[in-house]
């Protein structure tokens, strides 16, 4: 499968192509591939380098969240010169492994080997080169997608589809958990956009032709059109009262479909807005800081795993005493029976002792 359709969904995503959709079909449903034509002027190459730095970005993100929250310390300072807060230590760990791992009924041993192997499995995945693209601005056609919506597919799908890897299925379903691996790379991909000015003037031509809206104050701009609404029942000015309510039945829709299409992304992008200086960082660096923690933590583990070998070593040796003190001890009571001779003071003995 080509990236074609991810770059589709990614992008369509980013510009809320199903409320553009919504909004079009009053305003006018050209309008909207006319801003994006003016505006929405990357190659295909450019887009391709996006969305290969999001997905490395994602994937080195996953995999140091995967870590116990005090290994990560060194990653985030290496890397932002940050020192690691709750929020960004533990997202992984108590949005997603802990909830996968309760699901999949792991104990707590097996979680900890899936811990290590997930981690592993995407620092190696996050180097692969999945999108590419010609040095030739988008057509007519592929522009039209972008801002035609096209349902809520898994972009998560779409790219494992895409790796040539054989992943543990256990990580795979991981990945695939509340959409971890498509929302990460869609949070990158936007961190990289939005400091573009051709992505910026894009967003800001559709709100400034009415075709988009803050999905964000989404529930508060339905609520203010309601009011407004009702305001004018009141005062019975039905002339307004018609464009109102065709306003609010197009926010309503709105609504609808951010919480259907949007609402998990937004709710990822606010929960892990602390990944954001990464892509200030050159993929290359993190990528090797991904896998420099990781080989730390395969020393730590060989340390104690060597540490239990030692002790089990201890332990056999401690068995062994063990084992010749008793044949010591056998040894003498039978040297001491055939001289009738007992472990026991007696009373002669004793004199003995207090006369030599």
């Amino acid at each position: 499968m080509s990236t074609a359709k991810i770059f589709r969904q990614g992008i369509s995503t980013l510009l809320n192509s199903a409320i553009v959709d919504i909004l079009a079909g009053v305003t006018d449903t050209e309008k909207a591939l006319d801003l994006l034509k003016q505006n929405f002027t990357f190659t295909a190459d450019e887009m391709a380098k996006n969305f290969q730095d999001g997905y490395g970005y994602a994937l080195a993100a996953i995999s140091s969240g995967l870590a116990a929250p005090e290994n990560q310390q060194g990653f985030w300072q290496t890397l932002v010169q940050s020192n690691v807060n709750r929020e960004l230590a533990t997202g992984i760990e108590e949005d997603y492994l802990q909830p996968f791992a309760l699901q999949q009924g792991l104990t707590a041993a097996e979680l900890q080997t899936f811990r290590q192997t997930a981690a592993h499995q995407c620092q190696k995945v996050a180097k692969l080169t999945l999108f590419q693209g010609d040095n030739v601005v988008f057509s007519e056609a592929e522009l039209a997608t972008f801002v035609t919506s096209n349902g809520a597919s898994s972009i998560t799908d779409l790219v494992l589809e895409q790796i040539q890897a054989d992943l543990d299925d256990r990580v795979v379903a991981l990945l695939r958990y509340k959409e971890l691996l498509g929302n990460a790379l869609l949070f990158f991909l936007h961190e990289q956009l939005r400091k573009d000015e051709r992505f910026k003037n894009t967003l800001a031509a559709l709100q400034r032709e009415g075709l988009m809206v803050d999905v964000r104050e989404i529930k508060q701009i339905v609520q203010t059109s309601e009011a407004k609404l009702n305001q004018a029942v009141a005062a019975k000015k039905f002339g307004d009262v018609a464009q109102l309510g065709q306003q609010l039945e197009q926010l309503q829709q709105v609504e609808s479909v951010t919480q259907s299409h949007y609402a998990q992304f937004l709710e990822f992008s606010q929960r892990f807005a602390d990944w954001a200086p990464l892509v200030n960082v050159q993929l290359e660096r993190v990528l090797t800081a991904t896998e420099q923690m990781q080989e730390q933590l395969g020393g730590i583990k060989s340390d104690i795993e060597q540490i239990k070998s030692d002790t089990g070593g201890i332990k056999s040796d401690t068995k062994q005493i063990k084992g010749d003190t008793k044949q010591i001890l056998a040894l003498l009571e039978q040297l001491m029976a055939r001289a009738d001779l007992s472990p026991q003071v007696k009373p002669r003995d004793e004199f003995w002792r207090n006369t030599v």
